[in-house]
């Protein structure tokens, strides 16, 4: 191992002491110079792009027919004779989400509660079926 840092050693002074001139530098620097490409910009296909243009006029579009409603049902409730008719508050009038706990609700429970109270409704309705029919 001691002859080979040795030989390198050697090998490493006579390059040093060896002074090497340079000819012709402007073209070894061009030649450099050429070599270097610049970075190329990753480029999006073309799919993505139409997708993206299409996508955001979709949603600019939305957006556009969404404030066009909002504008209409206002102008819609303040200017027309039928806004004394329409309300514009929705209430809650089932029982079943009423009695339901509010910090823990069970879908279940409200359920079962809505079909027990619509089986109370049909049959009423099918006995008044059968009181006009006789």
């Amino acid at each position: 191992m001691e002859t080979l840092d040795n030989k390198f050693n050697i090998t490493i002074n006579n390059l040093r002491r060896q002074k090497p001139e340079m000819k012709d530098a402007e073209i070894l620097t061009d030649s450099i110079m050429e070599r270097i490409t610049p970075k190329s910009k990753r480029s999006t296909p073309s799919f993505l792009l139409i997708v993206r243009t299409i996508s955001s006029l979709a949603a600019i579009f939305l957006l556009g027919l969404f404030l066009y409603q909002q504008v209409n049902t206002t102008e819609l409730n303040t200017s027309s004779p039928i806004a004394t008719v329409v309300e514009p508050k929705i209430e809650v009038r089932s029982e079943c989400l009423q009695n339901a706990n509010i910090k823990k609700p069970n879908m279940l429970e409200i359920y079962f509660c809505y079909m027990q109270s619509n089986s109370i409704k049909n049959q009423r309705l099918q006995s008044y079926y059968q009181q006009l029919k006789n």
